[in-house]
């Protein structure tokens, strides 16, 4: 009998021994880390920190702080550690800035690494410069902005604030301001303030993109993937030698209650181009007071468009569409273009159609729209209903 009792006993005691042992694992809290304003060293080791800890990290910054980067860390090109972990970076007002003085190296200021998680709340990223994608972040994993801006970066590829590489990004209450990209080194230069890859998402919600440039396409946005964007507002962006200002697309994007004005492109799209087999979707929102060289002064569309309940207002073209251009049918299919209870008024072309031009054997279907006062001709081409 006491040989049972203490076998029983040892399986007990086993038992609490292993209880013991995982007792740890278990109690494992995410990382709160308070750094001082401008203890860069300490800001590096707690995104390291928060990398490796299993649950993630909140790091806080000081209110009205900028934390300056003299070099990038231990020669990533980067000026934080690359985000691996799920980490969250909690600003008040804070700044993430290259130190811009000389003999300072070129380095974008945060990378996110395929299943890497960022949420960057309340805090600027800006000064960021490098020669390849994403000036001020570049993103493979998932990465979240809150309150925050990524302003005043460069880069010579592509995505002049930020370059997404078959992640996710998503921007909330957010701002991407006067980023350039350029092709300097005989890259493609587009989206001066972002620019999505076809296996990218890029998400925008109450956010801004102004006042960006590209050498290339996508003044604001250059995107090959999905793009959202909703109550935005995409202005005063520039696509130098390209196409595009405010948005380049060539995958699938969809616009709701968001203003693209104010745009500018050298070649076709002032507002936004849409390219061979792109589909673009704008729904209550305004295309308008944008200006291209070429065709298509608020919208030069290649692909597959449908505007419901939107107004294309004051937009002018150098050639062809003051509004609109749907372009002849080409090797991608043809060409469609649809208007739903939507207004197409006030625009100007030194060719022809000022409100739609609609290229051979390109479609243009009108329900309940208005086409008026557009200069020298409502419409070009084909548009039935069209005065």
């Amino acid at each position: 009998m006491k040989n049972r009792l203490v076998v029983i006993g040892s399986a007990v005691a086993a038992s609490v021994g292993l209880c013991m042992a995982v007792a740890p694992a278990a109690m494992a809290q995410p990382l709160k880390v308070t750094v001082a304003c401008g203890d860069v060293a300490a800001l590096l080791t707690a995104v390291g920190d928060a990398n490796g800890n299993a649950e993630g990290g909140t790091i806080t910054l000081a209110k009205d702080c900028a934390y300056r980067f003299a070099d990038d860390f231990d020669d990533s090109g980067t000026a934080l550690p690359a985000i691996t972990g799920k980490v969250k970076i909690i600003g008040h007002n804070s700044t993430l800035i290259r130190s811009v003085t000389e003999g300072v190296s070129y380095f974008r200021i945060i990378s996110v690494n395929e299943g890497g998680e960022l949420l960057l709340k309340g805090t600027t990223v800006t000064g960021g410069r490098t020669d390849g994608y994403g000036g001020g972040i570049g993103n493979a994993g998932t990465l979240r902005l809150e309150d925050s801006k990524v302003a005043g970066n460069l880069a010579t590829g592509q995505g002049g604030g930020i370059h997404n590489t078959g992640g996710t990004v998503t921007l909330v209450d957010s701002d991407v301001l006067t980023n350039v990209v350029t092709n300097a080194n005989d890259t493609d230069g587009d989206g001066g303030g972002i620019s999505n890859d076809a296996e990218g998402t890029l998400t925008l919600k109450k956010s801004t993109v102004a006042g960006n440039a590209a050498d290339g396409d996508g003044g604001g946005i250059a995107n090959a993937g999905t793009l959202n964007v909703e109550h935005g507002l995409v202005v005063n962006n520039e696509a130098r030698d390209g196409s595009g200002g405010g948005i380049y697309n060539l995958g699938t994007a969809k616009l709701k209650y968001t203003k693209v004005v104010e745009n500018w492109a050298g070649v076709d799209g002032g507002g936004v181009h849409n390219g061979e087999e792109a589909t673009l979707d704008v729904h209550e929102s305004a295309i308008a007071d944008n200006r291209t060289g070429n065709d298509g002064g608020g919208l030069n569309n290649a692909g597959t468009a449908t505007l419901k309940k939107t107004k294309v207002e004051s937009n002018q073209a150098g050639h062809d569409g003051g509004g609109i251009n749907n372009v002849a049918e080409t090797a991608g299919g043809v060409t469609e273009l649809t208007l739903d209870r939507s207004t197409v008024a006030e625009n100007r072309a030194a060719g022809v159609g000022g409100g739609i031009n609609n290229g051979e054997g390109a479609v243009v279907t009108l329900t309940n729209s208005k086409i008026v006062k557009n200069l020298p001709t409502n419409c070009a081409g084909t548009v039935p209903g069209c005065a």
